[in-house]
């Protein structure tokens, strides 16, 4: 099943599932992070304009439905669903 694009919903800091639409147990697959290194460049208002843009990609696995997804982005751009056949070809 392909997930739509969709921004990810959090339900006490953890991602709901995407299939079931509601909050449910789940357990953590593993994951991984870009790792480039982002300095601090402020402004004089002393704004980072060059926040990290790394990308975290996090397994999971819902207890209820038993469906793999991953969620992937990072702070600056936001989050969204992904399944994990998808992150795994995106990420050859």
């Amino acid at each position: 099943m392909k997930l739509e694009r969709q921004e990810v919903i959090n339900t006490g800091g953890i991602p709901q599932c995407p299939y079931c639409k509601k909050p449910t147990k789940r357990t953590g697959g593993g994951g991984s992070v870009t790792c480039v290194y982002y300095p601090p460049i402020y402004n004089e208002q002393g704004i980072n304009t060059n926040p990290d843009r790394n990308i975290r990609t996090s397994g999971w696995e819902c207890l209820e439905c038993k469906k793999h997804y991953a969620t992937v982005g990072n702070s600056t751009n936001g989050f969204y669903y992904n399944t994990l056949e998808e992150t795994i070809k995106s990420e050859q």
